[in-house]
């Protein structure tokens, strides 16, 4: 048992349930479910020799490869001042603060937080963080679910695969159907798509997958008229750089903030940006932190408007997410207020405008671009040869060329880390490779 009991601990639960045994507590599942014989595992290890297997599994990755792969996750640059200040002890050990007369520093930077997500993203109300970005756009059509008490999905088929793996897990789709629906030749979602009034929610990325974006104003709005709940899927780093999904007319706002105050960290833990409108307040997962007054009119935090059934009456929740991601959404907040609007405008026009100098340079020698002239920092390199083994022959070379989209295409970012000298080089040893 995970937890010990003592045999007078064993005894009054035998008594209390009407048994004898721990087995009579499984009588109830078919032999063929249960694992008669153990399981198949090799002999436990004492610490030193955990720690050596480990570090000689650790030795297998290979390390300090140039960037150039994205899906979600970026290489961008960590300013030195995040990665100082969340280190700090008062950040690393934080966390549910429930008794906020002790909690007044983490309840402050997690409303800064708040603040920050709703006047990038143009929203009313965000809360105080989710898991990860995938986890979001599940607990938003959880949302729109409860919200239009109907059952369909439409979703642009412009996620990252595992995105859809996380919503195709978390929403029963034997009763919340989820369509996705393919994008057009341009990558971009289909403008003359009709919706209907079965429909609950419309869910899409800004940019899309592929690197493409487009403005969503008019799709919203035709959703909208049918009344669906219309979701918004951004990346945090062209938040400076494009128009904003409030302004678009967006009900729902998410996004995989890993690019703003997170490291890489061989994928986690990242943190999920969750930004709504007034109306849908009380179906908002997880906590969102206010701003009060104390007794002597002191201006104090509190956590507010917290949904008990989380917690309490599970059958009525909404949500089954009680908690947050406190530490990446403090690396969020800072990462955010050292860049300032200036500085995150700068970083999505320096990514932007790298991606445009490395497409017109792989055109001019000779490869094609899928989605050249309505792409960000992400595009779609063609290939010759089998991609699969073109990203392992660039990584031999220290490269990490991109994600394999198909056969023959390979999904690659361009941040504002990257440098010419880098793009260059990736250009030629790609060259080299693809011709072999």
């Amino acid at each position: 048992m995970f937890v010990p009991h003592s045999e007078i601990d064993l005894k009054k639960m035998f008594e209390e349930l009407s048994i004898e045994t721990l087995d009579d507590l499984f009588k109830h599942l078919p032999e063929s479910l249960k694992l008669n014989n153990g399981l198949d595992l090799e002999p436990s290890l004492s610490e030193l020799e955990a720690i050596s297997y480990f570090e000689s599994k650790e030795a297998l990755n290979t390390q300090n490869l140039i960037c150039f792969a994205g899906g979600g996750h970026y290489d961008v640059y960590l300013p030195h001042t995040v990665k100082t200040l969340t280190m700090r002890p008062e950040f690393m050990t934080s966390y549910t603060p429930y008794q906020a007369e002790i909690s007044q520093g983490i309840l402050q930077i997690l409303f800064e937080y708040q603040s920050l997500i709703c006047d990038l993203t143009d929203m009313q109300l965000a809360n105080a963080s989710l898991y990860d970005g995938a986890t979001a756009v599940a607990e938003a059509i959880s949302v729109a679910i409860n919200k239009t008490k109907r059952d369909e999905i439409i979703m642009s088929s412009g996620f990252n695969p595992n995105t859809k793996t996380v919503v195709n897990t978390l929403i029963d789709q034997q009763k919340f159907p989820v369509h996705y629906i393919s994008l057009d030749e341009n990558y971009l979602f289909p403008e003359n798509y009709e919706f209907t009034e079965k429909q609950a929610a419309f869910v899409i990325s800004l940019p899309h997958y592929e690197g493409t974006a487009q403005d969503l104003t008019n799709l919203v709005s035709k959703a909208k008229e049918k009344g669906l709940v219309s979701i918004c899927y951004i990346d945090p780093s062209m938040l400076g750089i494009l128009k904003t999904p409030g302004s678009m007319g967006f009900d729902i706002v998410v996004a995989e903030g890993q690019s703003m105050g997170s490291s890489l960290s061989f994928g986690g833990p990242t943190v999920g940006w969750f930004a709504t409108r007034k109306d849908f307040a009380r179906l908002v997962p997880g906590r969102i932190i206010g701003e009060s007054r104390d007794s002597k009119n002191n201006k104090t935090y509190v956590m507010t408007l917290r949904a008990r059934e989380q917690d309490i009456r599970r059958e009525k929740a909404s949500s089954n997410i009680c908690t947050n991601q406190t530490l990446n959404a403090v690396g969020s907040t800072i990462h955010l207020s050292w860049l300032g609007p200036q500085g995150l405008q700068e970083i999505g026009y320096q990514a932007i405008q790298k991606a445009a100098y490395m497409k017109s340079q792989l055109i001019e020698h000779g490869f094609t671009i899928s989605n050249n002239t309505n792409s960000l920092r992400e595009f779609l390199i063609q290939t010759k040869n089998d991609s699969s083994q073109i990203i392992e022959k660039m990584g031999a070379r220290g490269f990490l060329a991109g994600i394999k989209y198909s056969e023959k295409e390979i999904l690659t970012a361009v941040t504002e880390k990257r440098t010419k000298i880098e793009i260059d080089s990736f250009i030629q040893n790609l060259l080299e490779v693809d011709n072999v």
